[in-house]
């Protein structure tokens, strides 16, 4: 049974691993959107200002506010699926950890048991050996 308590405390470790890179990923995708948002105020700003320079390149900023906003929603949608794998890894960690405690539970429920089984058996061997008689092989 301690063997099985291993492999399940590695499966669980495993999986508080997958938990911890899922999480990784969905707050390295929200540092990036928050860049990307920060870039596209930066030339919001940029092109409320009323400078020539600015007059010359509107259709160049223009065209960079599009790309920077496909790529706000194509990370938002990656987002997403990062957060409900997120969520998966995290139930199946909770999961992996119940199990864990119920292997452990069980190992220490049998430990018991034998050690309860060993008193007994010196008790009655002890309350033999007080009467005269030798112990009853078993």
């Amino acid at each position: 049974m301690a063997s099985q308590t291993k492999k399940l405390g590695r499966i669980a470790d495993v999986f508080h691993d997958l938990e911890t890179v899922e999480r990784v990923r969905v707050s390295d995708l929200t540092q990036e959107i928050a860049s990307l948002r920060a870039a596209q105020d930066d030339i919001f700003r940029s092109l409320e200002s009323p400078s020539p320079v600015n007059g010359l390149f509107t259709a160049l900023l223009s065209s960079r506010v599009g790309r920077l906003e496909r790529r706000i929603q194509q990370l938002s949608r990656e987002h997403e699926i990062a957060l409900k794998r997120y969520a998966e890894a995290a139930a199946r960690g909770r999961s992996a950890d119940r199990l864990l405690a119920e292997a452990k539970g069980e190992d220490a429920r049998k430990r018991e048991q034998a050690e309860l089984e060993a008193l007994l058996e010196f008790q009655e061997a002890v309350g033999a050996q007080g009467r005269g008689k030798s112990p009853r092989p078993s």
